[in-house]
């Protein structure tokens, strides 16, 4: 009878460890496919510019001649001409640090308030809802590249959006007559936040 009841116990054993193996066969195990659609894309600016990109690669994808100039650690390039963005024209400009693309700014010289409430809405059709941004944020940036071009009191009218990578999107005024859409590479905005900070 004992002999009987340990049988019993042990096929029971047995049974739960062959539907135990069955449904971990049957469990469901993420495609690699399936992980790699679920993760962040990368901002992609015109023509496929990534951020990283050097001068080169970037002159590359642009059908239009860009004229280069350099300062230091950072290099820009400017369309000889006005591209063409949304209803409008535009200077176009690829700023680099160490040759890696970290910041593109549209400038527009022709300025009236239309325009302007026109391309905040293709903005936030683009990037979702705009925030206020902050003026010295935006004079924190520039200055890298251009110290002191801008004034805080100057820039005004400002927002900024957000892509899904965390590149920040700027618009804002920064003179009477002109504004700008300004796009920063996340890993920038880590390092500038608008704060003078040394010695801290």
């Amino acid at each position: 009878m004992k002999k009987i009841r340990i049988s019993i116990v042990f096929l029971a054993g047995w049974i739960m460890l062959l539907l135990c193996g069955a449904a971990a066969e049957t469990q469901t195990i993420p495609s690699i496919r399936d992980t790699v659609d679920s993760a962040v894309k990368p901002f992609s600016f015109r023509n496929g510019v990534l951020w990283g990109m050097d001068s080169a690669q970037v002159q590359s994808t642009e059908s239009i001649q860009m004229d280069e100039r350099s300062s230091g650690e950072w290099s820009v390039m400017v369309s000889s001409e006005p591209v063409e963005v949304s209803r409008f024209t535009a200077d176009l400009i690829y700023m680099f640090r160490d040759n890696a693309l970290q910041m593109i700014a549209y400038e527009f010289q022709t300025c009236t308030t239309l325009n302007y409430q026109y391309l905040t809405g293709a903005l936030s059709a683009v990037y979702g809802e705009s925030q206020t941004a902050d003026a010295a944020r935006i004079k924190a940036y520039m200055d890298l590249l251009y110290p002191d071009r801008y004034r805080t009191d100057w820039i005004t009218h400002m927002y900024v959006w957000h892509a899904e990578d965390g590149t920040c999107v700027f618009m804002y005024y920064y003179s009477s007559e002109a504004y700008a859409i300004l796009y920063v590479n996340p890993q920038l905005m880590n390092n500038v936040n608008g704060y003078a900070v040394n010695g801290l």
